[in-house]
């Protein structure tokens, strides 16, 4: 009885008036088409100045690189982070938000959206020393404008608040969290690597703004 109660808790209830299939897509994607543009628009807004910058801004030959796969490592969790979010809404649709549905879904476009700019205006702030891959650019100095002058790295913070919103548009439990999580996964590998390069190609000048700042959430983390 009580697996039976899980099962319908999570995979849903052929009883329930809004059960429709074992596997079902987000509302958003299912008879509103001007949900699902709004939805694909944002999607490209976001993703296709990733993969452009991810070309162009890469460190230089002169720079002392120590990346140790953790630009490969993020990638791949940004990948894994979208496929994780529509898995879940597939596989658990018993876990799908169905009331107040658009709200989320609005909400979630926002969201995705303001991560997306604060990590771009981030990028924008460190300028040509911002690089995809770990690495300590040729006269780089400590950057403390903008978003630095309190967090060592916001454009991650950004990236997890755009994978917040866009687990937000999914209208899933766990669609909200997981890929959010897939990406803090790879940023916790990555940090440590980032900081240890930072540490060693800027030395006291680094270590000193990093006992008066926050690696990405203020006053706690």
């Amino acid at each position: 009885m009580l697996w039976h109660l899980l099962l319908e808790r999570w995979y849903g209830c052929p009883n329930d008036s809004n059960y429709e299939s074992p596997m079902k897509l987000p509302e958003a994607f299912h008879d509103h088409p001007a949900y699902l543009a709004v939805w694909i628009v944002t999607f490209w807004l976001c993703i296709a100045p990733e993969i452009v910058l991810s070309i162009l801004l890469r460190s230089g030959r002169t720079a002392q690189k120590s990346d140790k796969g953790s630009k490969l490592i993020v990638i791949v969790a940004a990948n894994l982070a979208m496929m994780v979010g529509f898995g879940v809404v597939i596989a658990f649709p018993g876990l799908s938000i169905r009331t107040h549905w658009r709200v989320l879904f609005d909400v979630g476009i926002v969201v995705w959206l303001s991560g997306t700019l604060f990590r771009f205006y981030s990028m924008r702030t460190l300028g040509r020393f911002f690089t995809y891959d770990v690495a300590v650019s040729t006269g780089q100095h400590v950057v403390e404008r903008g978003p630095y002058r309190w967090l060592r790295h916001p454009s991650y913070l950004g990236s997890l608040v755009a994978n917040i919103g866009l687990g937000m548009t999914l209208t899933n439990w766990l669609a909200i969290f997981l890929p959010a999580l897939c990406l803090a996964f790879a940023f916790a590998y990555r940090i440590p690597i980032e900081e240890q390069a930072l540490l060693e190609g800027l030395g006291t000048p680094y270590r000193d703004y990093m006992r008066r700042t926050w690696r990405l959430i203020p006053f706690l983390f």
